[in-house]
Protein backbone atom coordinates (compact mmCIF):
# COMPACT_ATOMS: atom_id res chain seq x y z
CA UNK A 1 0.00 0.00 0.00
CA UNK A 2 1.53 3.51 -0.68
CA UNK A 3 0.78 7.27 0.79
CA UNK A 4 -1.74 7.86 -2.08
CA UNK A 5 -3.80 4.87 -1.32
CA UNK A 6 -3.51 5.29 2.87
CA UNK A 7 -4.63 8.78 2.39
CA UNK A 8 -8.18 7.97 0.08
CA UNK A 9 -8.70 5.26 3.01
CA UNK A 10 -7.92 7.30 5.60
CA UNK A 11 -10.28 10.21 4.28
CA UNK A 12 -13.26 7.72 3.60
CA UNK A 13 -12.63 5.84 7.31
CA UNK A 14 -11.86 2.68 5.03
CA UNK A 15 -9.28 -0.12 6.89
CA UNK A 16 -5.57 0.89 6.32
CA UNK A 17 -2.72 0.20 8.10
CA UNK A 18 -1.94 3.31 8.96
CA UNK A 19 -2.31 6.52 7.99
CA UNK A 20 0.88 8.35 5.46
CA UNK A 21 3.01 9.13 7.97
CA UNK A 22 3.62 13.07 6.63
CA UNK A 23 6.49 15.45 8.17
CA UNK A 24 5.78 18.59 7.58
CA UNK A 25 7.06 21.75 5.76
CA UNK A 26 9.97 23.96 7.93
CA UNK A 27 10.28 27.00 7.05
CA UNK A 28 13.84 28.22 5.42
CA UNK A 29 15.49 29.46 9.20
CA UNK A 30 14.22 26.26 10.03
CA UNK A 31 15.94 23.76 7.66
CA UNK A 32 19.53 25.91 8.18
CA UNK A 33 18.86 25.42 11.50
CA UNK A 34 18.34 21.46 11.20
CA UNK A 35 21.06 21.27 8.73
CA UNK A 36 23.53 22.79 11.40
CA UNK A 37 21.99 20.20 14.05
CA UNK A 38 22.59 16.92 11.74
CA UNK A 39 20.46 17.05 9.02
CA UNK A 40 22.52 16.65 6.00
CA UNK A 41 22.47 19.76 3.61
CA UNK A 42 20.00 19.72 0.56
CA UNK A 43 18.84 16.16 1.56
CA UNK A 44 15.25 15.13 1.08
CA UNK A 45 13.52 14.66 4.43
CA UNK A 46 11.43 12.04 3.76
CA UNK A 47 14.48 9.84 1.50
CA UNK A 48 16.17 10.79 5.42
CA UNK A 49 13.80 9.43 7.47
CA UNK A 50 13.68 6.43 5.56
CA UNK A 51 9.98 7.38 4.39
CA UNK A 52 7.59 7.26 1.33
CA UNK A 53 7.29 10.95 0.29
CA UNK A 54 3.80 12.24 0.59
CA UNK A 55 2.99 14.41 -2.69
CA UNK A 56 -0.31 16.76 -3.05
CA UNK A 57 -0.31 18.02 -6.94
CA UNK A 58 -2.88 19.99 -9.05
CA UNK A 59 -3.27 19.38 -12.23
CA UNK A 60 -5.58 20.15 -15.49
CA UNK A 61 -5.40 23.77 -15.97
CA UNK A 62 -4.29 27.21 -14.24
CA UNK A 63 -7.49 28.28 -12.19
CA UNK A 64 -5.95 31.83 -10.83
CA UNK A 65 -4.45 34.56 -12.82
CA UNK A 66 -2.64 34.12 -15.98
CA UNK A 67 -0.43 35.08 -17.35
CA UNK A 68 1.14 36.01 -12.89
CA UNK A 69 2.32 39.25 -12.97
CA UNK A 70 6.04 39.54 -13.93
CA UNK A 71 8.19 39.66 -10.51
CA UNK A 72 10.09 42.76 -10.00
CA UNK A 73 12.67 43.63 -7.15
CA UNK A 74 11.70 47.22 -5.77
CA UNK A 75 14.57 47.01 -3.24
CA UNK A 76 17.10 44.96 -1.72
CA UNK A 77 19.72 45.02 0.95
CA UNK A 78 21.28 42.59 3.22
CA UNK A 79 18.57 41.67 5.77
CA UNK A 80 15.49 42.10 3.28
CA UNK A 81 14.11 42.27 -0.12
CA UNK A 82 10.68 44.28 -1.34
CA UNK A 83 9.26 42.84 -4.89
CA UNK A 84 5.80 42.85 -6.79
CA UNK A 85 5.39 39.25 -6.37
CA UNK A 86 3.67 36.63 -8.91
CA UNK A 87 0.26 37.85 -7.73
CA UNK A 88 0.79 41.37 -8.25
CA UNK A 89 1.89 42.01 -4.55
CA UNK A 90 4.52 44.46 -3.43
CA UNK A 91 5.98 42.14 -0.12
CA UNK A 92 8.90 42.57 1.90
CA UNK A 93 11.20 39.30 2.28
CA UNK A 94 13.59 38.65 5.29
CA UNK A 95 16.47 37.27 4.20
CA UNK A 96 16.42 35.13 6.97
CA UNK A 97 13.35 32.98 6.87
CA UNK A 98 12.32 33.62 10.12
CA UNK A 99 9.42 35.33 9.12
CA UNK A 100 6.16 35.47 6.74
CA UNK A 101 6.62 38.22 4.21
CA UNK A 102 4.65 41.17 5.05
CA UNK A 103 2.56 42.83 2.40
CA UNK A 104 2.62 46.41 1.49
CA UNK A 105 0.63 47.20 -0.99
CA UNK A 106 -2.39 45.03 -3.36
CA UNK A 107 -2.65 45.07 -7.28
CA UNK A 108 -6.35 45.68 -6.88
CA UNK A 109 -7.40 48.49 -6.10
CA UNK A 110 -11.56 49.35 -6.81
CA UNK A 111 -14.13 47.79 -8.65
CA UNK A 112 -12.27 48.82 -11.72
CA UNK A 113 -9.79 45.62 -11.91
CA UNK A 114 -12.75 44.15 -12.88
CA UNK A 115 -11.60 44.75 -16.36
CA UNK A 116 -8.48 43.34 -16.20
CA UNK A 117 -8.92 40.59 -13.79
CA UNK A 118 -11.63 39.48 -16.99
CA UNK A 119 -8.50 39.47 -19.42
CA UNK A 120 -6.53 37.23 -16.50
CA UNK A 121 -9.17 34.90 -15.81
CA UNK A 122 -9.89 34.60 -19.38
CA UNK A 123 -10.34 30.86 -20.32
CA UNK A 124 -8.72 31.20 -23.85
CA UNK A 125 -5.75 32.58 -22.41
CA UNK A 126 -2.82 30.87 -24.05
CA UNK A 127 -0.80 28.80 -21.87
CA UNK A 128 -3.70 28.52 -19.62
CA UNK A 129 -4.38 24.84 -20.27
CA UNK A 130 -1.19 22.58 -19.90
CA UNK A 131 -1.48 20.41 -22.96
CA UNK A 132 0.48 17.27 -21.35
CA UNK A 133 -1.97 17.75 -18.57
CA UNK A 134 -2.94 14.18 -19.01
CA UNK A 135 0.29 12.48 -19.79
CA UNK A 136 2.18 14.35 -16.29
CA UNK A 137 -0.98 13.29 -14.38
CA UNK A 138 -0.37 9.67 -15.52
CA UNK A 139 3.21 9.68 -14.46
CA UNK A 140 2.56 11.81 -11.43
CA UNK A 141 -0.05 8.96 -10.51
CA UNK A 142 2.66 6.16 -11.34
CA UNK A 143 5.19 8.10 -8.78
CA UNK A 144 2.67 7.72 -6.29
CA UNK A 145 0.95 11.44 -6.18
CA UNK A 146 -2.42 12.31 -4.26
CA UNK A 147 -3.90 14.60 -7.78
CA UNK A 148 -6.73 17.36 -7.03
CA UNK A 149 -7.70 19.75 -9.09
CA UNK A 150 -8.49 23.39 -7.16
CA UNK A 151 -12.16 24.03 -6.31
CA UNK A 152 -11.59 27.99 -5.48
CA UNK A 153 -11.09 30.60 -3.42
CA UNK A 154 -13.91 32.78 -2.63
CA UNK A 155 -12.43 34.75 0.12
CA UNK A 156 -8.79 33.56 -0.19
CA UNK A 157 -8.03 35.05 -4.01
CA UNK A 158 -9.28 38.74 -3.29
CA UNK A 159 -8.14 38.54 0.52
CA UNK A 160 -4.73 38.01 -0.85
CA UNK A 161 -4.91 40.30 -3.62
CA UNK A 162 -6.98 43.45 -2.36
CA UNK A 163 -5.57 43.30 1.46
CA UNK A 164 -8.48 41.97 3.84
CA UNK A 165 -9.10 45.52 5.79
CA UNK A 166 -9.88 46.32 2.09
CA UNK A 167 -11.98 43.76 1.49
CA UNK A 168 -13.74 43.95 3.91
CA UNK A 169 -15.71 47.50 3.20
CA UNK A 170 -15.51 46.04 -0.64
CA UNK A 171 -18.41 43.35 1.14
CA UNK A 172 -20.73 46.34 1.80
CA UNK A 173 -19.57 48.92 -0.67
CA UNK A 174 -19.16 46.63 -3.56
CA UNK A 175 -20.75 43.76 -3.30
CA UNK A 176 -21.42 42.61 -7.48
CA UNK A 177 -17.74 43.20 -7.78
CA UNK A 178 -17.21 40.21 -5.16
CA UNK A 179 -19.52 38.49 -7.14
CA UNK A 180 -18.15 39.08 -10.44
CA UNK A 181 -14.74 38.20 -9.37
CA UNK A 182 -16.25 34.63 -7.49
CA UNK A 183 -17.97 33.59 -10.39
CA UNK A 184 -14.77 34.44 -12.72
CA UNK A 185 -13.09 32.13 -10.36
CA UNK A 186 -15.72 29.54 -10.53
CA UNK A 187 -16.59 29.64 -14.16
CA UNK A 188 -12.69 28.27 -14.45
CA UNK A 189 -12.63 25.83 -11.97
CA UNK A 190 -15.81 23.99 -13.65
CA UNK A 191 -13.39 24.36 -16.77
CA UNK A 192 -10.88 22.22 -14.60
CA UNK A 193 -13.09 19.84 -13.67
CA UNK A 194 -14.87 19.45 -17.26
CA UNK A 195 -11.39 18.87 -18.84
CA UNK A 196 -10.16 16.29 -16.38
CA UNK A 197 -13.27 14.71 -14.92
CA UNK A 198 -14.11 12.79 -18.02
CA UNK A 199 -10.24 11.07 -18.29
CA UNK A 200 -8.66 11.37 -15.23
CA UNK A 201 -10.13 10.36 -11.62
CA UNK A 202 -9.13 13.19 -9.29
CA UNK A 203 -8.85 11.86 -5.92
CA UNK A 204 -9.92 15.35 -4.07
CA UNK A 205 -10.75 18.84 -4.42
CA UNK A 206 -8.27 21.94 -2.97
CA UNK A 207 -9.79 24.81 -2.00
CA UNK A 208 -7.78 27.84 -0.15
CA UNK A 209 -9.27 30.58 2.27
CA UNK A 210 -7.50 31.60 5.40
CA UNK A 211 -10.56 33.64 6.16
CA UNK A 212 -10.01 32.92 10.22
CA UNK A 213 -7.70 34.17 12.57
CA UNK A 214 -7.31 33.15 16.18
CA UNK A 215 -10.45 34.65 17.31
CA UNK A 216 -12.84 33.39 15.30
CA UNK A 217 -13.85 33.87 11.34
CA UNK A 218 -13.15 37.30 9.47
CA UNK A 219 -16.23 37.35 7.81
CA UNK A 220 -20.14 36.28 9.35
CA UNK A 221 -22.06 33.16 8.65
CA UNK A 222 -24.17 35.32 6.25
CA UNK A 223 -21.88 36.81 4.07
CA UNK A 224 -20.55 33.18 4.01
CA UNK A 225 -23.88 31.92 2.94
CA UNK A 226 -24.20 35.08 0.01
CA UNK A 227 -20.82 35.00 -1.16
CA UNK A 228 -19.42 31.78 -0.91
CA UNK A 229 -22.34 29.09 -0.54
CA UNK A 230 -23.32 29.26 -4.12
CA UNK A 231 -20.06 28.85 -5.59
CA UNK A 232 -18.96 25.81 -3.47
CA UNK A 233 -22.39 24.08 -4.49
CA UNK A 234 -21.59 24.39 -8.06
CA UNK A 235 -18.65 23.10 -7.61
CA UNK A 236 -19.57 20.05 -5.35
CA UNK A 237 -22.71 19.98 -7.66
CA UNK A 238 -20.11 19.14 -10.75
CA UNK A 239 -17.56 17.20 -9.05
CA UNK A 240 -20.05 15.08 -7.90
CA UNK A 241 -20.20 13.64 -11.57
CA UNK A 242 -16.71 12.94 -11.51
CA UNK A 243 -17.40 11.06 -8.15
CA UNK A 244 -14.70 13.47 -6.63
CA UNK A 245 -15.50 12.86 -2.61
CA UNK A 246 -12.82 14.12 -1.12
CA UNK A 247 -13.23 18.15 -0.64
CA UNK A 248 -10.26 19.26 0.97
CA UNK A 249 -10.38 23.05 2.73
CA UNK A 250 -6.95 25.06 3.78
CA UNK A 251 -7.52 27.60 6.42
CA UNK A 252 -5.64 28.90 8.97
CA UNK A 253 -6.78 30.63 12.66
CA UNK A 254 -10.10 29.48 14.43
CA UNK A 255 -12.21 27.99 12.15
CA UNK A 256 -14.59 26.33 14.19
CA UNK A 257 -17.65 28.98 13.08
CA UNK A 258 -16.80 27.75 9.70
CA UNK A 259 -16.51 24.03 9.92
CA UNK A 260 -20.85 23.67 9.69
CA UNK A 261 -20.72 25.89 6.78
CA UNK A 262 -18.12 24.18 4.88
CA UNK A 263 -19.85 21.04 5.78
CA UNK A 264 -23.07 22.29 4.89
CA UNK A 265 -21.65 22.92 1.23
CA UNK A 266 -20.20 19.31 1.06
CA UNK A 267 -16.34 20.03 2.09
CA UNK A 268 -15.53 17.88 4.79
CA UNK A 269 -11.51 17.59 5.18
CA UNK A 270 -9.71 20.76 7.19
CA UNK A 271 -6.27 21.84 8.14
CA UNK A 272 -4.19 23.18 9.07
CA UNK A 273 -6.61 23.39 12.42
CA UNK A 274 -4.13 25.34 14.95
CA UNK A 275 -3.71 24.54 18.60
CA UNK A 276 -3.22 28.17 19.02
CA UNK A 277 -6.06 29.24 17.60
CA UNK A 278 -8.50 27.04 19.36
CA UNK A 279 -8.66 24.04 17.30
CA UNK A 280 -8.37 20.62 19.35
CA UNK A 281 -8.56 17.47 17.06
CA UNK A 282 -10.08 15.55 20.21
CA UNK A 283 -12.49 18.22 20.73
CA UNK A 284 -13.51 18.53 16.93
CA UNK A 285 -13.95 14.80 16.52
CA UNK A 286 -16.32 14.46 19.47
CA UNK A 287 -18.63 17.44 18.20
CA UNK A 288 -18.57 16.29 14.30
CA UNK A 289 -17.10 12.62 14.43
CA UNK A 290 -17.21 10.89 10.97
CA UNK A 291 -18.59 14.25 9.15
CA UNK A 292 -15.55 15.72 9.43
CA UNK A 293 -11.63 14.34 8.28
CA UNK A 294 -8.76 16.22 9.47
CA UNK A 295 -4.55 17.20 8.52
CA UNK A 296 -2.54 18.80 10.72
CA UNK A 297 -3.38 19.81 14.61
CA UNK A 298 -0.22 18.80 16.31
CA UNK A 299 0.88 21.88 18.17
CA UNK A 300 3.94 23.65 17.00
CA UNK A 301 4.63 24.38 20.46
CA UNK A 302 4.96 21.24 21.51
CA UNK A 303 6.93 20.52 18.99
CA UNK A 304 9.20 22.71 20.24
CA UNK A 305 9.41 21.81 23.86
CA UNK A 306 10.66 18.06 23.94
CA UNK A 307 10.16 14.10 24.10
CA UNK A 308 8.34 13.82 26.90
CA UNK A 309 5.63 16.66 25.54
CA UNK A 310 5.60 15.19 21.91
CA UNK A 311 5.19 11.44 23.41
CA UNK A 312 2.20 12.98 25.57
CA UNK A 313 0.47 14.63 23.29
CA UNK A 314 0.70 11.78 20.50
CA UNK A 315 -1.09 9.78 23.00
CA UNK A 316 -3.79 12.24 23.66
CA UNK A 317 -4.82 11.41 19.96
CA UNK A 318 -4.10 8.56 19.78
CA UNK A 319 -8.10 7.42 19.62
CA UNK A 320 -8.33 9.37 17.15
CA UNK A 321 -5.70 7.81 14.94
CA UNK A 322 -6.80 4.78 15.17
CA UNK A 323 -10.42 5.83 14.44
CA UNK A 324 -9.50 7.10 11.09
CA UNK A 325 -10.20 10.09 8.91
CA UNK A 326 -7.45 11.90 10.75
CA UNK A 327 -3.60 12.76 9.78
CA UNK A 328 -1.82 14.07 12.43
CA UNK A 329 1.16 17.10 11.07
CA UNK A 330 2.59 20.35 12.56
CA UNK A 331 -0.27 22.53 12.21
CA UNK A 332 1.20 24.97 9.95
CA UNK A 333 4.78 25.57 8.21
CA UNK A 334 7.65 23.89 11.08
CA UNK A 335 9.14 27.17 12.65
CA UNK A 336 12.79 27.74 13.75
CA UNK A 337 12.29 27.02 17.27
CA UNK A 338 11.74 23.09 16.69
CA UNK A 339 15.20 21.86 16.87
CA UNK A 340 16.15 18.70 14.64
CA UNK A 341 15.98 16.47 17.55
CA UNK A 342 12.56 17.05 18.13
CA UNK A 343 11.32 16.37 14.70
CA UNK A 344 13.09 13.37 14.81
CA UNK A 345 11.58 12.36 18.12
CA UNK A 346 8.04 13.27 16.18
CA UNK A 347 8.88 10.94 13.15
CA UNK A 348 10.75 8.20 15.63
CA UNK A 349 7.23 8.94 17.82
CA UNK A 350 4.86 8.00 14.90
CA UNK A 351 6.92 5.59 13.24
CA UNK A 352 6.46 3.57 16.78
CA UNK A 353 2.34 4.62 16.56
CA UNK A 354 2.03 2.85 13.24
CA UNK A 355 4.59 -0.26 13.63
CA UNK A 356 6.68 1.49 10.51
CA UNK A 357 10.39 0.28 10.31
Amino acid sequence: MNNRERFLKTMRWEPVDHPPLVIGGPWGATRERWEKEGLPRGVDLYEYFGLEPFRLSLVGINTVLEPPFEEKILEENEEFVVKINAHGVTEKNFKDGSSMPEFIDYPIKDPSAISWLKEKFDPATPGRVDDDWLAKANRKRQQGHIIGSNGGMYFGFLNEHVGTEKLLYMYYDSPEFIHQVNELQCALCEMALELVGPSFALDFLGYHEDMAYKNGSIISPAMFKEFMTPYYRRIQKLSAQYKVDIQYMDSDGDINQLIPLWIDCGIKLMSPLEVAAGMDVVALRKTYGKDLCMIGGFDKRILAAGKAQITAELERMRHVIEEGGFIPVCDHGIPPDVSFENISCFVDCLKTFYGVN
